[in-house]
């Protein structure tokens, strides 16, 4: 059985949403007739409705079943603080279709010894190694955002360049090296730097919008801090709770 195939699930029933085969306000197919379809357990079938309801596609209602929900119109990106599959995922919200091409440029890579002011920033332990990613975000050929990561180091000893122009979550999942189970964010705006300035699409603004988030392992690990300056005005951050 493919190791993800809760994820293939989840796409087919996603595409089958996007292309208007399940149209909204009406009931998807129940737990049991998804997973003989697919021939998976109920289990499975649960954890891809879960991805399609944390994306806000569905809702789960007592007694009816699982309902698709009408789109929200916005000509933003969309993102989540949320987002544990990393770049690629800003193509799952259906308010994203205008995107037809994500790039990552990694700026630097390199190893470096956390000290106490890199302790403050990134709560990392003085004395752990951590490998210091810079990545550019290009949005259909134009500079979005600028990731800034540390990752710790003895949580993926054997990362690489060429991981990092890649998925690192992608990567983490299919070396299974361990399973990411949290995200703590905080969210802002703040004045842009020359830098920043000079690498962004910004137009005419003079702030970036920043998100700073601590991501943890299911064993309680922190294992990275990333903070990512995007064009404010082309973003929408957004959540979704069910009641």
């Amino acid at each position: 059985m493919p190791k993800n195939l809760y994820s293939d699930i989840y796409h087919i029933l996603k595409g089958k949403i996007d292309s208007n085969v399940y149209p909204p306000k009406t009931i998807l197919p129940g737990e049991e007739d998804l997973s003989e379809r697919f021939s998976v357990t109920r289990n499975t079938i649960r954890r891809a409705l879960k991805k399609l309801q944390s994306d806000g596609l569905v809702y789960t209602v007592k007694g009816r079943g699982v309902v698709v929900l009408e789109p929200i119109v916005d000509n933003r990106v969309m993102f989540s603080a949320a987002n544990h599959y990393g770049f690629q995922d800003l193509m799952s919200f259906p308010q994203n279709k205008f995107i037809k091409k994500l790039t990552t440029k990694v700026l630097e890579f390199k190893e470096v010894e956390v000290d106490e002011d890199l302790s403050k920033h990134t709560s990392f332990t003085v004395g752990d190694i951590a490998y210091y990613v810079e990545r550019l975000r290009m949005v259909n050929g134009k500079a979005m955002a600028i990731d800034t990561s540390y990752f710790r180091k003895e949580s993926m000893p054997d990362l690489t360049l060429d991981d990092a122009k890649q998925s690192i979550y992608s990567y983490i999942r299919e070396n299974e090296l361990f399973k990411i189970a949290a995200a703590r964010s905080v969210a802002t705006v703040e004045t842009v730097t020359d830098k920043e300035s000079g690498l962004l699409s910004l137009g005419e603004a003079n702030c970036v919008g920043a998100l700073k988030k601590y991501v943890y392992t299911d064993l309680g690990n922190l294992f990275e801090c990333t903070e990512t300056k995007y064009v404010p005005d082309h973003f929408s951050l957004v959540g979704f709770e069910s009641y």
